[in-house]
């Protein structure tokens, strides 16, 4: 039973004492891997010792006993982690859609029981018709949403947008200069950053109603992500209905960039 308290503490730990830092993502791996090592190399070199002076008193002690072990605990391995994932959940980002929060190849835990209240800027993770994509919720049920100039107009508020400088961004057409903005919602109650590639084809939109049990979300790579303002047909998500969730994102527990490791993604 050793191995699956271990993988529950695990998961539960990833959940509730996310690391912060380089360092801490690999203490915390490093300890993982030395108390999962302990379990098995332990018990292999004290029986060994122990067979040496005497023979087991039980059928279970021996090897066919302990096949028969090995056997189920393996079986019960395919049962342990769909339950724990039912928890939390590690997931990485394929694309750089939601950059500069969430960067291509960062590795992101869910928090699996989420279901809501949606909020504005809250960043969610959804199945979408080909993939299960994450993003940021721009507008909720009965909401009105339009694209002005790349601003996001909710119930005919504008988004609060302020100039944080420029990064370099590589993308599919490689490495390209891209403005940081400060953004905050219409009843979002923290800031978030975007970044702004220049004009594209849907920085305008006309203004929608995101229907009953929906919601519309946003890439915070504008210009680079296929949400809810690009129609199905062309690989975006439209509105996203309520069951397609998935959780939500608690922090990044690993990332090529050092400094982005423990950063929270549900504030």
């Amino acid at each position: 039973m050793a191995p699956f308290a271990l993988a529950a503490l695990v998961t539960f730990g990833f959940g509730h004492l996310p690391v912060t830092g380089y360092v801490g993502a690999l203490s915390a791996l490093v300890l993982v891997i030395a108390l999962l090592a302990s379990l098995y190399i332990a018990p292999a070199a004290l029986t060994w010792r122990e067979s040496k002076i005497r023979l087991p008193a039980y059928g279970w002690s021996r090897w066919y006993g302990l096949v028969m072990i090995a056997a189920v605990v393996i079986g019960l391995w395919q049962v342990a982690p769909p339950l724990m994932h039912r928890f939390y959940k590690p997931f990485y980002a394929p694309s750089a859609s939601m950059a500069p929060t969430i960067g291509e190849g960062d590795k992101f835990v869910v928090d699996m029981r989420w279901r809501g209240p949606l909020k504005r800027g809250e960043v969610v993770v959804f199945r979408a018709a080909d993939s299960v994509r994450v993003s940021r919720i721009a507008a909720v049920a009965e909401d009105r949403i339009a694209m002005r100039a790349g601003v996001p107009v909710v119930n005919g508020v504008a988004a609060i947008q302020h100039p944080q400088g420029t990064m370099t961004l590589k993308d599919y057409d490689g490495p390209h200069q891209v403005a940081v903005l400060a953004e905050r919602l219409p009843g979002e109650t923290s800031v978030h950053r975007v970044l702004d590639a220049g004009s594209s084809e849907f920085d305008d939109m006309g203004e929608a109603v995101v229907p009953a049990d929906h919601f519309f979300v946003l890439g915070d790579n504008r210009d680079r992500s296929a949400d809810s303002r690009v129609p199905r047909e062309q690989l975006g998500v439209g509105m996203v209905p309520m069951p397609a969730i998935i959780g939500r994102p608690t922090y990044i527990h690993w990332s090529s960039d050092r400094a982005k490791i423990g950063d929270r993604l549900d504030r």
